[in-house]
């Protein structure tokens, strides 16, 4: 028998079948779509969360010394640690499994003035080995503070986005001034500090970035120019270990370094807290959204499952009515193969068609939601056809498990059991 009378006789029994085959195969198309479109919104939040952080580096820690905790019980035992450059210095003599490291000292909620327009910020004295560590992508024109800004303390800075815009608008902004106010300790006179914008940073970060490391509403300036308007020392500071598997000894260093130098436990891991691990932050992303696939797999396996089951059972009672069709194709010599191939084609037609109109149908239905603006939090799904391997191997599944059963059945009929009336 010829394959092309194989296809013409599948389609014909389907034809006749219509009736009792389209609901089940609804149930296809709506079990395929569903999970494309599930797919799809799970792939837009991934790929979400992934730019934030790299928006933001993604091999670094944000490390914040806290109160001593020294055992000799003097003073110093409750007392907050603030740290000098000297103690950068010896963190990167004393710490091998740290690659880089450089100074975040902040300032919080300083007034910047120009012409009239006000901004509260964040004033950052980082080194220029910060932007290495975490990821500051400039503007074009801008350029980064470098090693002579540091050694002759230059009054100049980088200028966030979201500061850039509360002080100069749409406005010319490389090589303008502004003026820092801000007070260094309770009771102490305000310190004004005109600054020179040298750069500033790209608006590429997204809504809902840690307040400790966004970039949005900050200014950076030379670590030695920080260290002339603000004398007391700082808390935090930015490393990046060698690679992942260095994290914890690069800590356990730190924490010995500065532990010998401030006067506390170095075993306490209390002592210096990792505000933000951007290496963790990766890790929970790729087990969240690795769970979410599975947990999309086991829904789409169920939907699918119950259009297959159905299939499977619309085929069958075909394969019970023509059980007299069969035994006489036997008995005039058709191959038990034959027999076979023409029920798994019918099965399998129906089921690559519905399938195929569900990934239509998914596909209509993420467009649809990419052209709908969504609350703020909520990502747009994205058509990733290299992510169609969850509903194209369910559908696979469900085409086997739909066509085997009944075709298999189909082909083992007996030529007397069949000719004589019998049934399967």
């Amino acid at each position: 028998m010829k394959a092309w009378p194989l296809l013409l006789e599948s389609f014909s029994s389907i034809v006749r079948e219509a009736r009792r085959i389209a609901p089940m195969a609804a149930g296809i198309v709506w079990g395929v779509a569903s999970v494309f479109v599930l797919v799809a919104v799970g792939r837009g939040f991934e790929s979400t969360q992934r730019r934030s952080l790299e928006s933001l580096g993604d091999s670094f820690l944000l490390l914040r010394v806290n109160r001593a905790t020294s055992s000799r019980g003097d003073i110093r035992s409750n007392a907050f640690v603030r740290l000098e450059s000297e103690d950068i210095e010896a963190a990167r003599l004393g710490a091998p499994s740290v690659e880089t490291l450089s100074p975040k000292a902040n300032n919080w909620f300083i007034q910047a003035f120009r012409d009239g327009a006000i901004a509260r910020l964040t004033a950052i004295g980082v080194e220029p080995g910060y932007a290495d560590i975490c990821h500051v992508p400039l503007e074009p024109g801008s350029r980064w503070i470098d090693d002579n800004d540091l050694a002759q303390e230059l009054p100049v800075c980088v200028i966030g986005p979201g500061s850039r815009q509360d002080l100069f608008g749409d406005e010319p902004w490389l090589g303008k001034e502004l003026q820092l106010s801000f007070t260094r300790r309770a009771g102490e006179d305000t310190i004004f500090r005109r600054l020179t914008v040298v750069g500033a940073v790209a608006d590429v970060e997204l809504a809902g970035d840690d307040v400790y490391t966004s970039h949005r509403n900050v200014l950076f300036l030379p670590f030695t120019t920080w260290e002339r308007m603000s004398p007391r020392g700082f808390q935090f500071f930015v490393a990046r270990p060698k690679s992942p598997a260095h994290k914890e000894a690069a800590l356990h260093e730190l924490r010995t370094v500065l532990g010998q130098r401030h006067g506390f436990d170095p075993e306490n891991a209390n002592t210096l807290i990792p505000y933000f691990d951007a290496m963790d932050r990766a890790q929970q992303i790729e087990d969240v959204f690795g769970g979410l696939e599975l947990f999309l797999g086991a829904v789409g396996a169920l939907i699918l499952l119950l259009g297959a089951v159905g299939v499977a059972n619309v085929v069958l009672m075909s394969v019970t009515a023509r059980t007299a069709e069969f035994g006489l194709r036997r008995a005039l010599g058709c191959k038990r193969r034959w027999i076979f191939a023409q029920v798994f084609l019918e099965a399998s037609v129906v089921c690559v068609v519905s399938g195929g109109l569900g990934f239509a149908l998914g596909a209509g239905g993420v467009g649809v939601m990419q052209s709908i603006e969504l609350p703020e939090g909520f990502s747009a799904p994205q058509i990733e056809w290299q992510a169609a391997w969850l509903p194209g191997a369910l559908l696979l599944v469900v085409i086997l498990g739909a066509a085997l059963w009944p075709a298999s059945r189909a082909s083992r009929v007996s030529v007397v059991e069949a000719l004589s009336g019998g049934r399967l």
